[in-house]
């Protein structure tokens, strides 16, 4: 199974639940998730450290009770699974950022072409 996961949204649920689909697909096949656009900027350094996302009510109660966030979701399956996280490169350099203003767990710089070419045979999911 080769599975492609493009994530524009910044929605804390929407990432917990890419974060849990990759997390699962990884032991199955090979996944690639795309972040791009506020997908993007949940992974922000400062998001990240002061828990800033926009959040529902199911959102606001995975903070609430300390559920497991995406970034760890994610970094256990790239340990586990073969999963390989992307950054949007139009994004960074539209808002002149680095991998350094993000948390350590992308694999590359890429953009929109790159990705595109790389998924051909996969399944995508749009989150």
């Amino acid at each position: 199974m080769k599975l492609a996961i493009v994530l524009a949204s910044g929605e804390l649920e929407k990432v917990q639940a890419a974060s849990i689909i990759a997390s699962t697909a990884a032991t199955l096949g090979e996944v690639m998730l795309f972040a791009t656009m506020d997908g993007l900027m949940a992974f922000r350094k400062d998001v990240v450290e002061n828990k800033s996302w926009k959040a529902g009510e199911l959102g606001k109660g995975m903070l609430q009770t300390n559920a497991p966030l995406f970034v760890d979701v994610l970094k256990q399956a790239k340990d586990v699974g073969n999963l390989k996280i992307y950054a949007c490169g139009m994004i960074m350099d539209m808002l002149k950022m680095s991998l350094d203003d993000f948390v350590d767990i992308f694999d590359d710089v890429i953009g929109v072409t790159k990705f595109l070419s790389m998924v051909e045979d996969a399944k995508v999911l749009f989150i």
